[in-house]
């Protein structure tokens, strides 16, 4: 803005100035507000001092139209600051509430990357502990296996029956009476094979049943591993359901906080703006009024700490943060 580089800088605006300099200094600012108007870049506040003290003199002379003109500017510049002021404020809470709203998407994606890595290890262990059992009753069932296809014992536990038969079997051979000794040993042999297969067969079962025994406990073992891991799943769940719940019922205390606070610094900025447009006695503008009401605690204790609102937009606020914490107004 090439004109206002004329202007002297704000602190030696009325620093040694007589009142011709002061006249050439309004008229600068009269001019550059007819040629450039009142942009952002504009320093509203002290081109009020400078024409408010001109005004002052142009009253001193007796030019009263002068100063009725002064009068009009100046009224106009205090409505446009005060515009400034509400427009950065609406501009502030919106990114407060922006702000508010993108910290609590980011907890939330960090809430679900965390636990979909805790259902996903605790999944991963569950898979890591079933192969593991598997292994161990595959290895039982092959020893087992192992154990009886190692044959037949050499020894059997014949009948009474059989015994003597092989008794009389021997006497008749010693004595020579081979025609006998032969038709005993027929008979031995037809009762021994009898008794061998039901030996295998009773040895069979057995067996049968032992193996019968192992997989159902097996099957027992693994179906009592699948439901601790079931329910330490269910567990996991309810943890994170009810975290959830945590996490969004804290937003939504932090954002009716951070809404109440924007509401009652709406109205209390509104009411300060309207009594402010009724006081004829000052020339400061509603903002002044304001910033000096947030020095002195009207706006309740969080306000004191914050600075007159500028066009800058504040930090996002945490989502976690309590009220009383939000950024300071900037």
């Amino acid at each position: 803005m090439q004109d206002s580089a004329l202007l002297p800088p704000p602190s030696e605006a009325f620093s040694n100035v007589n009142d011709e300099q002061q006249e050439i200094l309004a008229r600068r600012v009269l001019e550059e507000i007819a040629t450039v108007g009142t942009g952002p870049d504009v320093p509203l506040d002290e081109y009020i001092k400078i024409l408010a003290e001109y005004r002052r003199i142009c009253e001193n002379r007796g030019s009263y139209k002068e100063a009725e003109l002064v009068n009009h500017v100046l009224a106009q510049l205090r409505l446009e600051e005060e515009n400034r002021h509400v427009s950065a404020l609406a501009q502030q809470q919106e990114n407060e509430r922006r702000g508010l709203e993108e910290a609590h998407m980011l907890e939330f994606q960090n809430f679900n990357h965390v636990w979909n890595e805790k259902i996903d290890q605790f999944e991963e262990h569950q898979l890591d502990c079933e192969a593991a059992m598997l292994e161990r009753h595959s290895m039982e069932l092959a020893e087992f296996h192992a154990e009886i296809s190692g044959g037949v014992p050499n020894r059997h536990k014949f009948s009474k029956e059989l015994l003597n038969l092989r008794k009389v079997q021997d006497t008749l051979a010693k004595a020579k009476n081979y025609s006998d000794a032969h038709k005993v040993k027929l008979k031995a042999d037809k009762m021994e094979a009898m008794e061998l297969e039901k030996i295998t067969r009773d040895r069979a079962e057995k067996y049968s049943k032992q193996e019968a025994t192992i997989l159902q406990r097996h099957r027992s073992e693994l179906m009592a591993m699948r439901k601790r891991m079931e329910r330490g799943k269910m567990e996991l769940e309810r943890a994170r359901k009810k975290e959830l719940e945590m996490l969004l019922q804290r937003y939504q205390n932090v954002k009716r906080g951070l809404q109440g606070q924007q509401n009652i610094i709406k109205a209390k900025t509104g009411n300060i703006l309207l009594k402010h447009a009724h006081n004829k006695k000052t020339d400061c503008s509603g903002s002044t009024a304001i910033n000096v009401s947030m020095g002195t605690g009207t706006f309740g204790p969080l306000m004191v700490k914050r600075r007159p609102v500028e066009a800058a937009a504040p930090a996002p606020p945490s989502p976690r943060a309590p009220a009383s914490e939000l950024p300071p107004i900037q």
